[in-house]
């Protein structure tokens, strides 16, 4: 008797086989590339006058995060050095909310993924889950801080200044969101997400930061701010006062404007099918950006009719928050989801659409068919599909042919090889077509 819990589509029932698919092309985009060249000099160059604050002697937590920032143990390290040189006694903290199954060891793993480690940071670092409560927003809601940062003699908060993936105002990814939730731990997190269930997040995360900076403890020695290009690597560093909420927030919202302009994008307006080789924390706060999907609040582009993502990143450690902004996903990724997780994070962010499960796919070739099958039009050819590693790596992707003639009409885009067939093996995975099978474009 056939197993009633997997999906059992046959090749004759989709209509699809292995041959019945489109073709790709290998593409490549063009993005604007600034770039800080000597990045341990920017470090210094931007922290040095934030020091004036820092006693000789003083213990000064520096905020470590999740995402995967790029360079971000060079960042830290660097500014680790710079303290001691200063004659502080520098430790890191865990700024990451929930992560990590909202425990200290789960957020010291998260920190090990990332190459922070004492070893490597060459200072204690210092991960409790414990919060101290600051204040209380408009809405009579509690603000809460990291214990361990709150008793230090200051703080550095670093972080990468992004769009959101879910809400739009004058900062939202950046130094402000850390100190609200990253430094307010599991607690904090929790208690300012429950906030934007009546009132816009953004709202809470500039309301929250003026009563974090007024409350005197944390005492912030400043923040340091990076802003990546759409290469993944750092394009600015840029040191920021806190001696006034205002003024922290104006030199962030500056700083998300240009990161708004660098981001990495789809070319396309509108896709049958996205595939996505990978989702992650350390790629997007929600796994994938849906600043790049269109599933953010108010996007209407990309239109995008069908998502397959094929697998977790290792580094977010079975946290599959934002699965369910896909719509397919193999089994072998569902065994894979560490569902406490998950689940801790949706339930943190009171959000339940990231940890919904996607329809379950047997085999690859199954989830193309489902893919496929979604659609008005029959014929597999006119698909318009685009195969990307992850959202935060657009720099060169797979398109389907129906696509070539927007490709070619794009001068920002470039053809590197095909069309070329899509490529199973004998268990019906799916293989990146072969360039040396497909002839390069002139």
């Amino acid at each position: 008797m056939s197993n009633p819990t997997r999906f059992l589509l046959s090749e004759a029932q989709a209509g699809i086989g292995p041959n019945d698919q489109p073709s790709f092309f290998r593409v490549r985009q063009t993005f604007p590339r600034p770039l800080e060249t000597d990045l341990a000099a920017a470090v210094r160059r931007e922290l040095k006058p934030l020091l004036a604050k820092v006693l000789p002697g003083g213990r000064i937590a520096v905020t470590a995060g999740s995402r995967g920032v790029a360079n971000i143990s060079a960042v830290l390290a660097e500014c680790v050095l710079l303290l001691k040189e200063h004659g502080a006694e520098p430790f890191i903290v865990p700024a990451m909310g929930s992560h990590g199954g909202a425990t200290a060891e789960g957020q010291l793993g998260m920190l090990e993924t990332l190459g922070v480690t004492e070893a490597a940071m060459g200072c204690p670092i210092r991960s409790s889950m414990e919060v101290i409560q600051v204040g209380v927003t408009e809405t009579g809601f509690p603000v809460f801080q990291d214990r361990i940062a709150s008793e230090a003699d200051g703080v550095l908060v670093i972080n990468r200044v992004k769009p959101h993936t879910m809400f739009v105002d004058r900062v939202e990814s950046g130094l402000c969101k850390m100190m609200v939730i990253g430094l307010g731990k599991q607690a904090g997190a929790s208690k300012i997400h429950q906030q934007a269930l009546k009132t816009e997040m953004g709202r809470m995360i500039l309301e929250a930061t003026g009563i974090i900076l007024a409350a005197g403890r944390p005492r912030f020695v400043g923040g340091l701010a990076l802003v990546e290009n759409a290469y993944k690597e750092t394009a600015i560093v840029k040191g920021i006062s806190m001696e006034s909420a205002e003024g922290l927030i104006d030199a962030e919202s500056a700083l998300l404007k240009r990161a708004y302009q660098l981001m990495a994008r789809l070319p396309f307006d509108h896709l049958d099918g996205l595939i996505v080789d990978e989702m992650g924390k350390n790629i997007s706060g929600s796994g994938m950006d849906t600043n790049v999907t269109g599933k953010k609040d108010g996007m209407t582009s990309p239109s995008i009719g069908a998502i397959y993502v094929r697998d977790l990143t290792p580094e977010t450690k079975g946290n599959a928050t934002g699965v369910g902004f896909a719509d397919i996903i193999p089994r072998r990724m569902f065994s894979q989801i560490d569902l406490n997780a998950t689940y801790m994070n949706a339930f943190t962010a009171k959000r339940l659409q990231g940890g919904k499960i996607p329809l379950l796919a047997e085999t690859e070739l199954q989830a193309m068919q489902v893919l496929l099958g979604f659609r008005q039009a029959e014929q597999p050819q006119s698909a318009r599909v685009a195969w990307i590693r992850n959202t935060s790596r657009l720099e060169e992707f797979w398109a389907s042919e129906a696509l070539g003639e927007e490709v070619l009409a794009n001068d920002t885009l470039e053809i590197l090889a095909g069309p070329l067939p899509l490529v199973y093996d004998g268990d019906h995975n799916l293989i990146e077509p072969r360039l040396e099978r497909g002839l390069a474009a002139s």
